[in-house]
């Protein structure tokens, strides 16, 4: 006679390692929102968004085995993750703006890398206009970096640079900082979809 389970094994709590970008470890912490908070603020202070990216990847694994310990047995703090994707998007369309406001910091400018070499010649900023249109940036290195990135959906590698086409009004496509990484698999699915912003509430990913 087979013996039914009665017992469902504990989760596997902390510490949890923050990392930085080159993989040390910066923080043992035991409680889950403590992790997110450091890895929110580590983010936050990314002087560029190569560094963002570099963070993000050292402790993607942490943070997905946190998000699936916190949903066992229904424990608290179970949309951690998906908030921390949602920060991940917020601090790389940040960097990424060629006008983003000084700081008073340090950070350097990486408005040249996203800017391609026809953009660089004089023309007219239509965005400073009475009615003003958005900038479109084109810049092929900026995608091919997203590109690199795991897949936000699944972290299948490699991904391909997706441009969320709600980030701007309609029209011509979306710039290039609006941008994320997608396996093949996904990004074929969202193409599919003619309402792009549920696709992306139905996974939590944004609000």
């Amino acid at each position: 006679m087979r013996k039914a389970k009665q017992e469902k094994a504990a989760p596997l709590m902390g510490p949890w390692v923050l990392r930085s970008a080159s993989g040390a470890e910066e923080a043992s912490l035991d409680a889950p929102s403590d992790f997110a908070g450091a890895l929110r603020s580590a983010m936050t202070e990314a002087r560029d968004i190569e560094l963002l990216f570099a963070i993000w990847e050292q402790n993607v694994d942490t943070l997905r085995a946190l998000n699936r310990n916190l949903k066992q047995d229904q424990l608290p703090r179970s949309d951690i993750a998906p908030q921390l994707v949602n920060d991940l998007k917020q601090c790389a369309i940040k960097l990424a703006h060629p006008n983003n406001p000084a700081d008073g910091s340090d950070r350097p400018q990486k408005t040249s890398a996203l800017i391609s070499p026809a953009a660089a010649r004089p023309k007219i900023d239509k965005s400073v206009l009475t009615i003003g249109e958005p900038k479109r940036i084109r810049c092929k290195e900026h995608l091919r970096f997203v590109a690199s990135q795991p897949c936000l959906i699944c972290g299948r590698i490699p991904s391909q640079a997706h441009h969320i086409r709600y980030a701007q009004p309609r029209g011509l496509k979306v710039s290039d900082e609006f941008t994320v990484p997608l396996c093949a698999i996904h990004h074929h699915h969202i193409h599919t979809t003619g309402k792009e912003q549920e696709w992306w509430l139905e996974r939590k990913m944004i609000r």
